[in-house]
């Protein structure tokens, strides 16, 4: 028998983050009473920081209000034995830095529509995202702050899901140093990088850096140290997704560069403006559920999955 904990079985560790700690668990009371579930844990040591703890209590209340079919769902929280808790769905599958780095171990890369349609999924879920409301229907305004290989999720049936809004953005969580401390390097926004406000451009931004790296499996602003990223992002160093791979068509280097523009304003208006571009740049025959299940079960085989991501 797994460790119990606030009425669920924790039943085995499925990631690991900076911040916290992802459970395989069964729900042994309430709705989901025999249905398996993930718990995501605040690490003991951050649970006696205020800071981390506001985080964690931001992550509950914005992905409480989200429902998409594109972003993982989380359906209960609260704090137990002092430290606090989410509970999500349990997404059987494999994250896209797992996916990347199995494609790059194999020496292959995405067909360039399924990149395509990863990109649009992920805008789809961004635009719900920034478009959420309270309980009375006053916008939230969140910026996911976060848009990462390694929070983006893809099922066994091929579904892509978008999670770990634990650093987003709402009106009431943007003052302080918080805004440029959080996220990976290389998918910063320079507004981010600065300390500046962030909009939903800001993820753009993470977008068009991910796209690029689904389309070319190497990172849109590289570098060897945190420093070197940060200046490249910085002077606005951009290259273009067929510069690494000639096949890439023109429309996807336009569209991946629009995104990843230094200024703001010189990116795309709104995600839901990016998706609609991007859904005539691959062909729905191809990039479909099925066909990226069938990548999924190609690269890592038909042992079970284990998906998470601590932060």
């Amino acid at each position: 028998m797994g460790l119990l904990f606030a009425g669920y079985e924790l039943t085995a560790l499925i990631g690991k983050g900076g911040m916290a700690d992802v459970y395989r668990a069964v729900a042994l009371t309430g709705p989901r009473a025999g249905q398996e579930v993930a718990v995501k844990q605040l690490k003991p040591e951050l649970s006696r920081d205020p800071q981390y703890v506001e985080l964690f209590r931001q992550e509950a209340l914005v992905t409480r209000r989200l429902h998409h079919p594109a972003v993982i769902d989380v359906f209960d929280a609260g704090v137990e034995e002092g430290r606090p808790y989410l509970v999500m769905d349990l997404i059987d599958g494999q994250n896209l830095r797992q996916i990347l780095s199995q494609c790059a171990l194999r020496g292959i890369l995405l067909p360039i529509d399924f990149a395509a349609y990863l990109g649009h999924q992920l805008a789809l879920a961004l635009d719900h995202a920034h478009a959420g409301t309270d309980r009375e229907g006053r916008p939230l305004g969140i910026v996911h702050c976060d848009v990462s290989p390694s929070n983006v999720f893809i099922s066994r049936l091929g579904e892509v899901k978008l999670g770990d809004f634990g650093v987003a953005l709402t009106p009431g969580a943007t003052k302080g140093a918080r805004q440029g401390a959080f996220g990976k390097i290389h998918y910063l926004a320079p507004e981010q990088l600065r300390g500046g406000p962030l909009t939903p451009r800001t993820d753009l931004f993470a977008l068009g850096a991910v796209l690029f790296e689904l389309l070319t499996n190497q990172r849109a602003f590289p570098g060897t140290t945190v420093e070197e990223v940060g200046e490249r992002i910085l002077s606005g160093q951009l290259r273009a997704p067929s510069d690494v791979r000639p096949e890439v068509p023109f429309e996807l280097d336009a569209l991946t560069l629009h995104c990843v523009a230094a200024a703001p304003e010189d990116r795309w208006e709104s995600a839901a403006d990016f998706a609609t571009d991007i859904a005539a740049r691959y062909d729905p025959s191809v990039g479909t559920p099925l066909a990226i299940a069938s990548v999924v079960r190609g690269l890592f085989g038909a042992t079970r999955p284990k998906v998470g991501s601590g932060d």
